[in-house]
């Protein structure tokens, strides 16, 4: 169904599977009306039969709470699917399983899904070496209502290392993983259903690579070669109960997740020396979200709890030397808000306190939100006024907070739309930030908190304007928006190095930094050619401060990038897509440093032919291009076949990937004072051979 859903005029599908409506995320994906995947929507789109599917959705202003729809209103968008019906309440399954060679290749997969409009469910087994990466059917696509105005993510001291470059995942990811996904979904009445998420992944990836780094200081450069070669394991099990009754006079959730994620991984670095380096890190969590909204006469009432404690062991080992790093964390976040509407104006006003205990440093805090919307003839005007006022015993210190927040939308028409937004907020660092022992984050990097005495405090001033237009019927969608970031602390982190070894030290410093990005989208389809084309642009500058030996460093990055998309099928047997991403960054650091700009020009072509009913051939073609130097840069050409035949219910797919056997890849990124230059070991030449039934 996602290769349906993205030839849509106005939708976008990012790689990693994320739907846009003119450039904006989807809030909800429902079948029938109904959120089977929690937000994990890849379970659903990458694994239904378009033909099952009547009609896709556009729902504006999508309010998923009944008994709020009168009350808040909002800019959400959702997409919904109505099924032909005979597929509603019909189990659709297949079974899938292939091997190849270059290296000995194998995929398999099963799935079984049932739709209906009072149970839904979904059961699926994928493995695969094949670089696939069926680990993206897990990740949660959206944010969900759970957020709260003081909620810190998790703390961590350590980052596992991640396979990364500007390439195809599946050509860099060298993989062998087994993924079991079970939804499922009850529904009793018209208003009360129970959902049932679980999975269990095991995902082994390695990488080689080598790099050369160079660190631009204040009097001189260091530059840093090295090797690695790294087995990274995961294993990752999760359960989630939600229970919810959606009424149009009550709404009444709990949401329990249990979450167990172990990851391992080992590097081996030579270069100027040679170091084994293990990392271990793990999060065993308990979570449980509950929200009760009830409308009472005259107003309504919304009670909010949040519980939720995670065991966080860590080491990290370098050379037979062990690192430990553990963390023991419990958060509370205990609300209560009274809603109201009189005329086109609504009031909430939120109470409520937080609680937040670990091995580093305990705090407490109390807040009060008041809200108000606005919503006349075309117009809807937001306003938040927070005030949170927080406690560390521990340090005998206590601190109010204000952090106010602005927006305004106007509808001209159906075709028109308009909005402008500002905020500040003020917040504290995570509790790595409070830790005042030097410790490792890998064999080249420490980070010393010791040298700061004061709490660090972050103040961010955000901006953004947005327009939109859109003509369904001409198949037309524009989008553009602008924003701009400030951010001020009273914290800086200073760069050292001892020969290889480089130590962030935190001082008490102000520092400041800014942002401005401008991105669009440009849609257009073409009904009488079969064509839809897409465009998205993005331009953005960051200008900010480094201490190095002492003095404070500016630097400055900017950017611009293009993604045409264009699917043009003039004929019922023929398809040709192109899509190419323009990407060009440069870096300025110091008042002499002007680092050559860097162009990435990526461009696929695929065409894709249907000899006679059931039997069809694509061809694909990738170019890579990439500026590494002043003079230096690296072009990459691919080019895959696959062809695909379909007896009946049956469908035996054979391609070619990879046809002139390329095995690395290179290319240079910029960071506020780094320049890294990169070559990976990537897949080379490999044929597969599959077959898939379906049910």
């Amino acid at each position: 169904m996602k290769d349906v859903i993205c030839k849509l005029p106005g939708i976008d599908v990012s790689d990693a599977g994320a739907i846009s409506y003119n450039g904006k995320n989807i809030s909800n994906f429902y079948v029938e009306g109904m959120d089977l995947a929690d937000g994990r929507y890849n379970q659903i789109a990458n694994n239904l039969q378009a033909k099952a599917v009547e009609t896709v959705q556009i729902l504006e202003n999508h309010q998923p709470i009944r008994a709020l729809q009168h009350q808040i209103k909002t800019e959400n968008v959702a997409l919904n699917l109505k099924l032909k019906p005979a597929f509603c309440d019909r189990w659709m399954a297949y079974l899938q399983g292939g091997s190849g060679a270059r290296p000995l290749l194998w995929t398999s997969a099963a799935h079984a899904m049932q739709l209906s409009r009072q149970s839904q469910s979904s059961y699926t087994f994928k493995t695969n070496n094949t670089g696939e990466d069926v680990t993206d059917e897990q990740m949660i696509l959206f944010e969900r209502e759970w957020g709260r105005i003081c909620e810190q993510p998790l703390p961590a001291f350590l980052s596992q290392p991640t396979i990364a470059a500007p390439l195809k995942k599946e050509r860099l990811l060298f993989n062998n993983v087994q993924a079991l996904s079970v939804n499922r979904l009850y529904k009793s009445g018209e208003t009360s259903q129970l959902r049932l998420h679980s999975n269990y992944t095991h995902d082994v990836r390695r990488q080689e690579r080598g790099s050369e780094t160079a660190y631009f200081q204040s009097s001189d450069t260091l530059l840093v070669a090295e090797q690695s070669h790294t087995r990274m394991s995961s294993d990752e099990a999760d359960l989630t109960l939600r229970l919810e009754n959606n009424a149009e006079s009550h709404f009444l959730t709990n949401r329990f997740n249990a979450l167990g994620r172990w990851d391992r991984s080992t590097s081996l670095f030579s270069g100027s020396q040679s170091v084994d380096q293990q990392m271990k890190t793990s999060n065993l969590g308990l979570r449980n979200d509950f929200k009760d909204v009830r409308n009472l006469d005259a107003y309504t009432l919304e009670i909010r709890s949040l519980l939720r404690y995670n065991h966080l062991p860590a080491s990290l080992t370098i050379n037979d030397t062990v690192f430990p790093l553990h963390m023991n964390h419990f958060y509370s976040d205990q609300s209560l808000a009274l809603i109201s509407k009189k005329g086109a104006l609504s009031h909430q006003y939120t109470v409520g306190t937080t609680g937040e205990a670990n091995t580093i440093l305990n705090s407490y805090a109390l807040y009060a939100i008041p809200t108000w919307q606005w919503n006349p003839y075309q117009w809807s005007v937001d306003v938040s006024l927070p005030v949170v006022w927080t406690k560390f015993p521990s340090m005998d210190y206590a601190r109010a907070m204000v952090n106010p927040s602005v927006g305004l939308q106007y509808k001209l028409n159906y075709a028109w739309r308009f909005s402008a937004s500002g905020s500040f907020r003020e917040s504290y660092g995570h509790a790595v930030d409070f830790y005042n022992v030097p410790f490792r984050t890998d064999y080249r990097r420490i980070t010393d908190n010791g040298q700061a005495n004061n709490l660090p405090v972050f103040r961010q001033q955000t901006y953004s304007v947005y327009g939109e237009y859109r003509h369904t019927v001409n198949e037309f969608f524009a989008s553009i928006s602008l924003n701009q970031k400030h951010l001020h602390s009273n914290r800086i982190y200073e760069q050292r190095f001892d020969g290889n070894q480089m130590t962030l030290k935190a001082v008490d410093q102000l520092n400041y930094s800014s942002g401005q990005t401008i991105k669009g989208v440009l849609s257009k389809g073409f009904y009488d050619w079969g064509m839809n084309a897409l465009l998205n642009y993005s331009f953005g500058r960051t200008r900010g401060e480094q201490l190095n030996g002492g003095i404070r460093m500016p630097y400055v990055f900017r950017f611009m990038q293009y993604e045409p998309k264009i699917t043009w099928t003039p004929l019922r047997w023929i398809e040709v897509g192109y899509q190419s991403t323009l990407h060009c960054g440069s870096s300025t650091i110091g008042i002499d440093t002007r680092l050559t700009p860097l162009w990435r020009i990526v461009q696929d072509v695929h065409v894709a032919y249907e000899f006679f009913p059931g039997v069809d051939w694509t061809v694909s073609a990738q170019h890579y291009y990439n500026k590494i130097g002043i003079s230096q840069f690296v072009s990459t050409f691919f080019v895959d076949l696959a062809l695909r035949w379909k007896p009946g219910d049956w469908q035996v797919d054979a391609s070619l990937t990879n046809l002139f056997d390329k095995r690395q890849y290179g290319y240079t990124e910029y960071s506020s004072f780094q320049r890294y230059t990169s070559w990976v070991h990537i897949r080379g030449r490999a044929f597969l051979l599959s077959a898939k039934y379906r049910f």
